[in-house]
């Protein structure tokens, strides 16, 4: 009896609990809607609008304000110029072309509303739940280190620090995340028709997006702060993380250098570096501003590049401002690509991605050293593409945005790759823009094992060449050069499995086993097989490098060993060396067997025959070294008389000298 008792106060508990959070909610709901009456109110104190324009300026406030509204946006919606022309900041002029894929109105830049109008995904809830207590943080250079740490203080309690690290934009580790869910079955799941509102709650102040490629992230309105920290509530102190921000801020103002770099344009980044295992314990925090007039990112203490990182990107003799202005504007590109959302594309930076890509696309037809990152195929398609995304101009439209930036990211990164801008530019995909000593030349090992293996290594030297320019990995012709030698090696398997058949056949023919014959066929059998291994291998080692991204990899790795390249054009041309080896040592035991015979008959037929295909058969070869051979055997009778007169024409040329330097 005292059980049940006990359970039906229980129930009657939280029935009245539920029912006051209820109306404590709804009391919130109905305040806030009044607040933003009144404070829209107050900013038209000092002007007459009409009752349509005043509604427009009351929507964004409903519905962000989590009551039920209507979702569907109106038709206008992507139509900048019929906002509301009221602004809380000063205009900005958006003609200029220095503008960038802007996050406010084209038609009104600063306008607070644009970031409220949005998609039925861009309405959220926003946690009631509101503390108004507020956390202060300050900024100090530790002496011993140099490092920027963020100092917390406030409600009592000890002061907290967290360093602050200067960060560009691959460093956020939206792809590194390694977040996993646990493998359960579905549990079964009730909508009941009081369901309405499928989206989470947020901290207060914040807004949640979803990238076109599926994370969530975060922006909050009045800093301006872009994050992928998970902003709901109960995961990451919004106060703390809100401190962080107006520190960085107030710190960078307070800097002469980066004071003329702050306005209301300006974006901040923050990225949380949280202890393993523990993701309420924050460790450090990175961070970047973006200043979208200049296209470049900026930080309020020094940024330190390494040669291997990010930005120089192991580029030699990278060292001009006017050079990494590039790199830097690529990781710009790339922020807009992390984050973009609530931002209008421009017409200016439509058109300007359109040139690039028309010229690249008419370099690629009419020139076979084209600098362009991407084939015909993929510019035509391109193009194709740009076309569908010219409707999206001036309009809040993510996906195009994403598109547009990543586009932009990636031949701006090319630009800094090929010294563009610079006196040594590079204008030719296969040609070297740095003066190496001592590297041009050939080593003896190389050349004589040039002769052994039939002029194979030297072809596949310029190749590499050609492709492995400077250390960099130009995609198209990387494509070219491994499909290329994967339909090479292709049919060197072919002609191995051919010549190791007819091998196999000759032996089985009667009175075939001379000794010296035999050992010719097994020769010829053994490079056979040798060249189909060879070839099998090659091919399957390739198909994990059919990226640029992977072909760098694998140059970097072949290339690091003694002698480099030479070591790599070795190895290609071995198929093709044994190949030949097969059938030069199958050709010798065929004439072995041919002429094997005291038939005067056989001989005096055979032997006119066999000289004349062995003629044709050198003909091909009088180009390469093996030509060169014979052409130097054939002079070597020569060779002393022309000695004799080379010293003697150089005597004379000695006494001439000293001749004319006695009488001068």
């Amino acid at each position: 009896m005292a059980t049940f008792s006990s359970d039906v106060w229980r129930k009657f508990a939280r029935f009245f609990a539920w029912l006051f959070k209820t109306s404590l909610r709804r009391a919130c709901y109905t305040l806030r809607i009044f607040y933003a009456l009144l404070r829209r109110l107050g900013s038209l104190r000092f002007r007459t609008y009409f009752v349509g324009t005043l509604q427009e300026d009351l929507r964004p406030a409903i519905c962000t304000s989590g009551l039920p509204a209507i979702h569907a946006p109106p038709t206008d919606i992507n139509q900048p110029g019929d906002r509301s022309r009221c602004t809380l900041a000063v205009p900005v002029d958006i003609a200029s072309p220095q503008h960038p894929l802007y996050p406010m109105s084209p038609s009104y830049p600063n306008s607070r509303n644009s970031f409220s109008i949005g998609t039925v995904d861009d309405i959220r809830i926003p946690n009631t739940n509101v503390d108004n207590g507020q956390l202060q943080g300050f900024l100090e250079v530790k002496a011993s280190t140099g490092e920027l740490q963020c100092i917390f203080s406030g409600h009592g309690a000890p002061p907290d620090r967290i360093t602050l690290v200067s960060i560009i934009p691959t460093d956020v580790k939206r792809y590194d995340r390694n977040i996993k869910m646990k493998w359960v079955e579905p549990n079964q799941i009730v909508i009941t028709p009081k369901d309405n509102k499928y989206v989470e709650e947020v901290e207060y102040g914040w807004h949640d997006f979803v990238h076109p490629e599926g994370p969530r992230v975060y922006y909050h309105h009045e800093t301006r702060v872009f994050t992928d920290a998970d902003m709901r509530p109960g995961k990451v102190d919004s106060k703390k993380f809100l401190a962080i921000a107006k520190a960085l801020n107030d710190y960078a103002k307070s800097q002469p250098d980066v004071q003329a770099r702050i306005n209301d344009g300006t974006e901040l980044v923050l990225e949380l570096g949280c202890e393993k295992g523990y993701a309420h314990s924050i460790k450090s925090c990175g961070y970047y501003f973006v200043d979208h007039v200049e296209r470049m990112i900026f930080w309020a203490h020094p940024y330190i590049c390494e040669p291997d990182g990010e930005v120089l990107f192991n580029v030699k003799a990278a060292k001009k401002r006017s050079h990494i202005k590039y790199s830097l504007e690529s990781q710009y590109w790339y922020h807009c690509e992390l984050y973009p959302h609530n931002r209008y594309l421009s017409r200016q930076i439509f058109e300007e991605l359109k040139e690039i890509i028309i010229h690249a696309n008419a370099e690629t037809i009419t020139s076979d050293t084209s600098l362009a990152p991407f084939d015909g195929n993929e510019l035509a398609k391109m193009l194709d593409l740009m076309d569908r995304v010219e409707g999206s101009i001036d309009k809040m439209h993510a996906h195009s945005v994403c598109v547009v930036a990543r586009f932009m990211r990636l031949f701006t990164k090319v630009k800094y790759a090929n010294f563009c801008g610079q006196p040594g530019a590079r204008v030719d995909a296969d040609r070297s823009i740095y003066y190496k000593e001592g590297h041009e030349r050939e080593t003896l090992i190389f050349r004589l094992s040039n002769l052994i293996l039939w002029y194979g290594p030297r072809k596949h030297y310029k190749r590499i060449q050609r492709v492995w320019v400077d250390e960099i990995i130009n995609a198209p012709r990387w494509k070219d050069f491994v499909t290329q030698l994967d339909y090479e090696w292709r049919g060197f398997t072919l002609y191995s499995t051919v010549m190791l058949a007819v091998n196999v056949s000759f032996l089985a023919v009667p009175d075939v086993y001379v000794p010296l014959q035999t050992s010719w066929v097994f020769m010829s059998a053994l490079c056979s097989a040798g060249s189909l291994v060879v070839s099998v291998l090659l091919v399957d080692q390739f198909q994990d490098y059919q990226t640029a991204e992977g072909g760098a990899l694998y140059m970097s790795l072949m290339t690091n060993a003694i002698p480099g390249i030479e070591n790599l054009a070795l190895m290609h041309s071995l198929p093709f060396a044994l190949v030949v080896w097969a059938m030069v040592f199958f050709g010798l035991a065929l004439s072995i067997f041919i002429f094997n015979t005291s038939n005067v008959v056989t001989l005096a037929t055979m032997a006119p025959g066999w000289t004349i295909v062995l003629i044709f058969t050198l003909w091909p070869t009088m180009t390469t070294p093996v030509g060169w051979l014979l052409n130097f055997a054939k002079c070597l009778p020569h060779q002393p008389r022309r000695v004799v007169q080379c010293l003697r024409d150089s005597r004379h040329l000695e006494l001439d000298q000293v001749t004319s330097d006695r009488f001068a």
